[in-house]
Protein backbone atom coordinates (compact mmCIF):
# COMPACT_ATOMS: atom_id res chain seq x y z
CA UNK A 1 0.00 0.00 0.00
CA UNK A 2 1.48 3.42 -0.97
CA UNK A 3 2.42 5.80 1.85
CA UNK A 4 -0.36 8.36 2.45
CA UNK A 5 0.93 11.58 4.03
CA UNK A 6 -2.60 13.00 4.39
CA UNK A 7 -3.64 10.20 6.73
CA UNK A 8 -0.43 10.64 8.74
CA UNK A 9 -1.10 14.37 9.06
CA UNK A 10 -4.64 13.61 10.18
CA UNK A 11 -3.45 11.16 12.85
CA UNK A 12 -0.95 13.70 14.16
CA UNK A 13 -3.60 16.43 14.44
CA UNK A 14 -6.03 14.02 16.10
CA UNK A 15 -3.41 13.02 18.65
CA UNK A 16 -2.42 16.61 19.42
CA UNK A 17 -6.06 17.68 19.79
CA UNK A 18 -6.37 15.40 22.81
CA UNK A 19 -3.55 17.13 24.66
CA UNK A 20 -4.58 18.45 28.11
CA UNK A 21 -2.43 21.52 27.45
CA UNK A 22 -5.16 22.85 25.14
CA UNK A 23 -7.85 22.77 27.80
CA UNK A 24 -5.47 24.01 30.49
CA UNK A 25 -4.47 26.96 28.30
CA UNK A 26 -0.79 26.01 28.63
CA UNK A 27 0.40 27.78 25.47
CA UNK A 28 4.14 27.19 25.87
CA UNK A 29 3.91 23.42 26.34
CA UNK A 30 1.37 23.11 23.54
CA UNK A 31 3.55 25.23 21.27
CA UNK A 32 6.47 22.86 21.89
CA UNK A 33 4.38 19.88 20.83
CA UNK A 34 3.14 21.71 17.73
CA UNK A 35 6.58 22.94 16.66
CA UNK A 36 8.11 19.51 17.15
CA UNK A 37 5.36 17.83 15.11
CA UNK A 38 5.63 20.46 12.38
CA UNK A 39 9.38 19.92 12.12
CA UNK A 40 9.18 16.12 12.14
CA UNK A 41 6.31 15.56 9.73
CA UNK A 42 7.03 18.42 7.33
CA UNK A 43 10.68 17.40 7.40
CA UNK A 44 12.01 20.90 8.04
CA UNK A 45 14.73 22.13 10.38
CA UNK A 46 13.12 25.17 12.05
CA UNK A 47 9.66 26.16 13.30
CA UNK A 48 8.84 29.36 15.22
CA UNK A 49 5.73 30.54 17.09
CA UNK A 50 5.40 34.30 17.55
CA UNK A 51 2.76 36.25 19.46
CA UNK A 52 1.72 39.80 18.57
CA UNK A 53 1.73 42.35 21.39
CA UNK A 54 -1.42 44.38 22.14
CA UNK A 55 -0.17 47.41 20.22
CA UNK A 56 0.52 45.14 17.19
CA UNK A 57 3.99 46.64 17.01
CA UNK A 58 6.03 43.57 17.97
CA UNK A 59 6.21 39.86 17.36
CA UNK A 60 7.37 38.24 20.59
CA UNK A 61 8.84 34.76 20.41
CA UNK A 62 6.72 32.23 22.28
CA UNK A 63 8.99 29.36 21.35
CA UNK A 64 11.27 28.17 18.53
CA UNK A 65 12.47 24.67 17.68
CA UNK A 66 15.56 23.56 15.79
CA UNK A 67 15.38 19.95 14.61
CA UNK A 68 19.08 19.61 13.89
CA UNK A 69 20.01 20.64 17.43
CA UNK A 70 16.80 19.15 18.92
CA UNK A 71 16.49 22.29 20.97
CA UNK A 72 13.78 24.73 22.03
CA UNK A 73 14.75 28.37 22.44
CA UNK A 74 13.47 31.95 22.34
CA UNK A 75 14.16 34.27 19.39
CA UNK A 76 14.69 38.01 19.68
CA UNK A 77 11.58 40.16 19.24
CA UNK A 78 10.70 41.49 15.80
CA UNK A 79 9.63 45.14 15.84
CA UNK A 80 7.54 46.99 13.29
CA UNK A 81 9.99 49.89 13.66
CA UNK A 82 12.71 47.81 12.00
CA UNK A 83 10.53 45.62 9.75
CA UNK A 84 7.61 47.85 8.65
CA UNK A 85 7.17 46.25 5.21
CA UNK A 86 7.09 42.73 6.65
CA UNK A 87 4.58 43.75 9.36
CA UNK A 88 2.24 45.33 6.82
CA UNK A 89 2.36 42.15 4.77
CA UNK A 90 1.65 39.64 7.54
CA UNK A 91 -1.23 41.75 8.85
CA UNK A 92 -3.21 40.78 5.77
CA UNK A 93 -4.15 37.79 7.97
CA UNK A 94 -3.64 35.08 5.37
CA UNK A 95 -1.18 32.24 4.89
CA UNK A 96 2.07 33.39 3.23
CA UNK A 97 3.95 30.95 1.00
CA UNK A 98 7.55 31.87 0.14
CA UNK A 99 9.22 29.29 -2.09
CA UNK A 100 12.22 31.57 -2.55
CA UNK A 101 11.97 33.52 0.69
CA UNK A 102 15.14 35.58 0.20
CA UNK A 103 13.85 36.97 -3.10
CA UNK A 104 10.40 38.05 -1.91
CA UNK A 105 10.04 41.83 -1.67
CA UNK A 106 8.07 41.68 1.57
CA UNK A 107 10.96 39.72 3.15
CA UNK A 108 13.75 42.05 2.07
CA UNK A 109 14.12 43.56 5.55
CA UNK A 110 14.66 40.04 6.96
CA UNK A 111 17.25 38.81 4.46
CA UNK A 112 20.46 40.07 6.05
CA UNK A 113 19.61 39.86 9.79
CA UNK A 114 17.60 36.62 9.70
CA UNK A 115 17.22 34.59 6.50
CA UNK A 116 20.82 34.49 5.26
CA UNK A 117 22.55 33.80 8.61
CA UNK A 118 20.18 30.90 9.28
CA UNK A 119 20.21 29.70 5.65
CA UNK A 120 16.43 29.87 5.38
CA UNK A 121 15.35 29.48 1.75
CA UNK A 122 11.63 28.68 1.91
CA UNK A 123 8.96 29.67 4.44
CA UNK A 124 5.32 28.99 5.15
CA UNK A 125 3.81 31.50 7.59
CA UNK A 126 0.38 30.82 9.06
CA UNK A 127 -1.38 33.57 11.04
CA UNK A 128 -2.81 32.81 14.48
CA UNK A 129 -6.30 34.31 14.20
CA UNK A 130 -8.85 34.70 16.96
CA UNK A 131 -12.17 36.53 16.53
CA UNK A 132 -10.90 37.87 13.20
CA UNK A 133 -7.84 39.45 14.83
CA UNK A 134 -4.22 38.44 14.37
CA UNK A 135 -2.73 37.11 17.61
CA UNK A 136 0.55 35.91 16.16
CA UNK A 137 2.11 33.70 13.52
CA UNK A 138 3.78 30.30 13.13
CA UNK A 139 6.70 30.20 10.69
CA UNK A 140 7.65 26.88 9.11
CA UNK A 141 11.19 27.36 7.75
CA UNK A 142 13.06 25.16 5.27
CA UNK A 143 16.85 25.53 5.32
CA UNK A 144 19.69 24.66 2.90
CA UNK A 145 17.49 24.68 -0.22
CA UNK A 146 14.13 25.78 -1.58
CA UNK A 147 10.97 23.67 -1.60
CA UNK A 148 7.42 23.76 -2.84
CA UNK A 149 4.75 23.56 -0.15
CA UNK A 150 2.04 21.09 -1.18
CA UNK A 151 -1.65 21.60 -0.50
CA UNK A 152 -1.59 18.81 2.14
CA UNK A 153 1.37 20.43 3.88
CA UNK A 154 -0.38 23.80 3.93
CA UNK A 155 -3.54 22.27 5.44
CA UNK A 156 -1.42 20.44 8.01
CA UNK A 157 0.32 23.70 8.99
CA UNK A 158 -3.02 25.49 9.26
CA UNK A 159 -4.43 22.72 11.48
CA UNK A 160 -1.38 22.89 13.76
CA UNK A 161 -1.80 26.66 14.05
CA UNK A 162 -5.49 26.30 14.88
CA UNK A 163 -4.59 24.04 17.81
CA UNK A 164 -2.34 26.78 19.19
CA UNK A 165 -5.12 29.32 18.59
CA UNK A 166 -7.51 27.18 20.64
CA UNK A 167 -4.93 26.94 23.43
CA UNK A 168 -4.39 30.70 23.48
CA UNK A 169 -8.15 31.34 23.56
CA UNK A 170 -8.50 28.92 26.48
CA UNK A 171 -5.66 30.67 28.30
CA UNK A 172 -7.36 34.03 27.76
CA UNK A 173 -10.67 32.69 29.05
CA UNK A 174 -8.94 31.16 32.07
CA UNK A 175 -7.26 34.49 32.81
CA UNK A 176 -10.61 36.29 32.57
CA UNK A 177 -12.17 33.69 34.85
CA UNK A 178 -9.36 34.04 37.40
CA UNK A 179 -9.67 37.83 37.31
CA UNK A 180 -13.44 37.59 37.73
CA UNK A 181 -13.11 35.15 40.63
CA UNK A 182 -10.59 37.49 42.28
CA UNK A 183 -12.93 40.47 41.81
CA UNK A 184 -15.86 38.50 43.23
CA UNK A 185 -13.74 37.37 46.17
CA UNK A 186 -12.58 40.94 46.85
CA UNK A 187 -16.14 42.24 46.52
CA UNK A 188 -17.48 39.56 48.87
CA UNK A 189 -14.78 40.35 51.43
CA UNK A 190 -15.48 44.08 51.15
CA UNK A 191 -19.24 43.63 51.51
CA UNK A 192 -18.75 41.30 54.47
CA UNK A 193 -16.49 43.89 56.11
CA UNK A 194 -19.01 46.67 55.46
CA UNK A 195 -21.82 44.54 56.89
CA UNK A 196 -19.71 43.71 59.93
CA UNK A 197 -19.07 47.41 60.53
CA UNK A 198 -22.74 48.28 60.01
CA UNK A 199 -23.67 45.59 62.52
CA UNK A 200 -21.22 47.01 65.05
CA UNK A 201 -22.39 50.57 64.44
CA UNK A 202 -26.04 49.58 64.91
CA UNK A 203 -25.11 47.82 68.14
CA UNK A 204 -23.31 50.95 69.35
CA UNK A 205 -26.27 53.14 68.35
CA UNK A 206 -28.70 50.84 70.20
CA UNK A 207 -26.51 50.93 73.30
CA UNK A 208 -26.38 54.75 73.16
CA UNK A 209 -30.17 54.98 72.83
CA UNK A 210 -30.63 52.68 75.82
CA UNK A 211 -28.21 54.81 77.80
CA UNK A 212 -30.09 58.02 76.99
CA UNK A 213 -33.46 56.35 77.62
CA UNK A 214 -32.40 55.54 81.18
CA UNK A 215 -31.99 59.27 81.77
CA UNK A 216 -35.56 60.13 80.66
CA UNK A 217 -37.45 61.87 83.46
CA UNK A 218 -41.01 61.20 82.25
CA UNK A 219 -43.03 58.56 80.38
CA UNK A 220 -43.43 60.75 77.26
CA UNK A 221 -39.71 61.01 76.59
CA UNK A 222 -39.15 57.41 77.62
CA UNK A 223 -41.68 56.31 75.00
CA UNK A 224 -39.95 58.44 72.36
CA UNK A 225 -36.71 56.64 73.07
CA UNK A 226 -38.52 53.29 72.99
CA UNK A 227 -39.90 54.06 69.52
CA UNK A 228 -36.45 54.99 68.24
CA UNK A 229 -34.99 51.87 69.84
CA UNK A 230 -37.67 49.71 68.21
CA UNK A 231 -36.89 51.09 64.74
CA UNK A 232 -33.17 50.67 65.33
CA UNK A 233 -33.72 47.08 66.41
CA UNK A 234 -35.79 46.37 63.29
CA UNK A 235 -32.99 47.63 61.03
CA UNK A 236 -30.41 45.67 63.00
CA UNK A 237 -32.50 42.51 62.65
CA UNK A 238 -32.82 43.02 58.89
CA UNK A 239 -29.10 43.68 58.54
CA UNK A 240 -28.29 40.55 60.55
CA UNK A 241 -30.59 38.46 58.32
CA UNK A 242 -28.84 39.77 55.21
CA UNK A 243 -25.39 39.18 56.70
CA UNK A 244 -26.14 35.60 57.71
CA UNK A 245 -27.69 34.72 54.33
CA UNK A 246 -24.62 36.01 52.40
CA UNK A 247 -27.05 37.34 49.76
CA UNK A 248 -26.51 41.08 49.64
CA UNK A 249 -29.06 41.85 46.93
CA UNK A 250 -32.14 40.23 48.43
CA UNK A 251 -33.36 39.09 51.82
CA UNK A 252 -35.57 36.18 52.79
CA UNK A 253 -38.24 38.28 54.42
CA UNK A 254 -39.76 35.32 56.23
CA UNK A 255 -36.49 34.78 58.13
CA UNK A 256 -36.47 38.45 59.10
CA UNK A 257 -40.10 38.39 60.25
CA UNK A 258 -39.56 35.24 62.30
CA UNK A 259 -36.70 36.86 64.23
CA UNK A 260 -38.54 40.16 64.64
CA UNK A 261 -41.70 38.43 65.88
CA UNK A 262 -39.79 36.29 68.36
CA UNK A 263 -38.05 39.30 69.90
CA UNK A 264 -41.19 41.47 69.99
CA UNK A 265 -43.21 38.72 71.57
CA UNK A 266 -40.50 38.29 74.19
CA UNK A 267 -40.47 42.06 74.86
CA UNK A 268 -44.18 42.88 74.75
CA UNK A 269 -46.23 39.72 74.42
CA UNK A 270 -45.43 37.80 77.58
CA UNK A 271 -47.35 40.16 79.88
CA UNK A 272 -50.52 39.96 77.79
CA UNK A 273 -50.20 36.27 76.85
CA UNK A 274 -50.28 36.98 73.14
CA UNK A 275 -50.44 33.92 70.93
CA UNK A 276 -48.47 34.57 67.73
CA UNK A 277 -49.41 32.72 64.54
CA UNK A 278 -47.20 33.02 61.46
CA UNK A 279 -47.64 31.69 57.92
CA UNK A 280 -44.68 32.44 55.67
CA UNK A 281 -44.12 31.48 52.05
CA UNK A 282 -40.64 31.69 50.54
CA UNK A 283 -40.45 35.36 49.55
CA UNK A 284 -37.24 37.23 48.74
CA UNK A 285 -37.36 41.02 48.71
CA UNK A 286 -34.81 43.40 47.20
CA UNK A 287 -32.82 45.24 49.85
CA UNK A 288 -34.01 48.62 48.56
CA UNK A 289 -37.61 47.66 49.42
CA UNK A 290 -36.86 45.43 52.39
CA UNK A 291 -35.59 48.34 54.51
CA UNK A 292 -38.75 50.52 54.35
CA UNK A 293 -40.90 47.38 54.49
CA UNK A 294 -39.17 46.26 57.70
CA UNK A 295 -39.95 49.63 59.29
CA UNK A 296 -43.61 49.39 58.21
CA UNK A 297 -43.97 45.93 59.73
CA UNK A 298 -42.16 47.05 62.85
CA UNK A 299 -44.61 49.94 63.37
CA UNK A 300 -47.67 47.75 62.84
CA UNK A 301 -46.45 44.97 65.13
CA UNK A 302 -45.43 47.45 67.83
CA UNK A 303 -48.93 48.99 67.76
CA UNK A 304 -50.56 45.58 67.99
CA UNK A 305 -48.45 44.33 70.88
CA UNK A 306 -48.61 47.58 72.85
CA UNK A 307 -52.14 48.89 72.25
CA UNK A 308 -54.44 46.26 70.67
CA UNK A 309 -55.06 43.96 73.63
CA UNK A 310 -56.93 44.83 76.83
CA UNK A 311 -57.79 41.38 78.12
CA UNK A 312 -55.19 38.98 79.50
CA UNK A 313 -56.23 35.82 77.64
CA UNK A 314 -57.20 34.68 74.13
CA UNK A 315 -55.06 37.36 72.50
CA UNK A 316 -54.01 36.33 68.99
CA UNK A 317 -51.69 38.10 66.58
CA UNK A 318 -51.40 36.63 63.07
CA UNK A 319 -48.96 37.53 60.33
CA UNK A 320 -48.95 36.11 56.81
CA UNK A 321 -46.36 36.52 54.08
CA UNK A 322 -46.92 35.40 50.51
CA UNK A 323 -47.53 36.46 46.93
CA UNK A 324 -50.71 37.39 45.13
CA UNK A 325 -51.83 35.91 41.81
CA UNK A 326 -50.20 38.94 40.16
CA UNK A 327 -46.89 37.97 41.86
CA UNK A 328 -46.99 41.00 44.16
CA UNK A 329 -45.61 40.60 47.67
CA UNK A 330 -48.35 40.58 50.30
CA UNK A 331 -47.98 40.97 54.07
CA UNK A 332 -51.10 40.68 56.22
CA UNK A 333 -51.05 41.43 59.97
CA UNK A 334 -54.19 40.90 62.02
CA UNK A 335 -55.15 40.81 65.70
CA UNK A 336 -58.32 40.20 67.70
CA UNK A 337 -57.79 43.27 69.86
CA UNK A 338 -59.99 46.29 70.52
CA UNK A 339 -59.45 47.91 67.12
CA UNK A 340 -57.91 51.23 66.14
CA UNK A 341 -59.29 54.52 67.45
CA UNK A 342 -61.28 56.53 64.90
CA UNK A 343 -58.60 59.21 64.80
CA UNK A 344 -55.65 56.79 64.79
CA UNK A 345 -53.65 59.03 62.41
CA UNK A 346 -53.51 61.64 65.15
CA UNK A 347 -52.96 59.19 67.97
CA UNK A 348 -49.20 58.86 67.67
CA UNK A 349 -49.49 55.30 66.35
CA UNK A 350 -46.99 55.81 63.54
CA UNK A 351 -49.48 55.56 60.66
CA UNK A 352 -48.19 58.73 59.06
CA UNK A 353 -44.77 57.07 58.83
CA UNK A 354 -46.35 53.81 57.61
CA UNK A 355 -48.19 55.60 54.81
CA UNK A 356 -45.06 57.53 53.78
CA UNK A 357 -42.97 54.35 53.65
CA UNK A 358 -45.72 52.55 51.69
CA UNK A 359 -45.56 55.28 49.03
CA UNK A 360 -41.79 54.89 48.98
CA UNK A 361 -42.07 51.25 47.85
CA UNK A 362 -45.04 51.96 45.51
CA UNK A 363 -47.22 49.82 47.73
CA UNK A 364 -50.88 49.62 48.60
CA UNK A 365 -52.08 49.68 52.22
CA UNK A 366 -55.51 48.40 53.33
CA UNK A 367 -56.73 48.87 56.92
CA UNK A 368 -59.86 47.21 58.26
CA UNK A 369 -60.50 47.78 61.96
CA UNK A 370 -63.43 47.47 64.36
CA UNK A 371 -64.13 46.27 67.89
CA UNK A 372 -63.44 42.65 66.80
CA UNK A 373 -59.86 43.48 65.82
CA UNK A 374 -57.68 44.93 63.07
CA UNK A 375 -56.48 43.62 59.71
CA UNK A 376 -53.75 45.50 57.87
CA UNK A 377 -52.66 44.33 54.43
CA UNK A 378 -49.63 45.62 52.56
CA UNK A 379 -49.05 44.78 48.89
CA UNK A 380 -46.11 45.91 46.76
Amino acid sequence: MPFNRSSVFLEVIEGLSKSPHIYQGNDLEMAKKILYSGSQFLKIQRVNAWLMNREESKLISLCAYDKLRDEYFIEEDLSSDFFPIYFRHIQRNEIIISVEAQKELFNRELVEPYLKPLEIYSMMEVPILSAGKMKGIICFENTKDTREWTSDEQHFAIALTQLLTLTLETKEKNNYRDQLELMVSEKTTLIAEINHRVKNNLAIMTALIRGEMSKAKDDYHKELFENILSKSFSLATLQSTVYQSKNYDQVNFGDFLQTLLSNMNHTYGSEKNVKVESFFDEVNIAISKAIPCSLIVNEILTNSFKYAFEKSTDNVLTIKLGKTEEKACCIEISDNGKGLPSNYFEHGTGFELIESLTDQIDGKLEIDSDKAGTIIKLEF
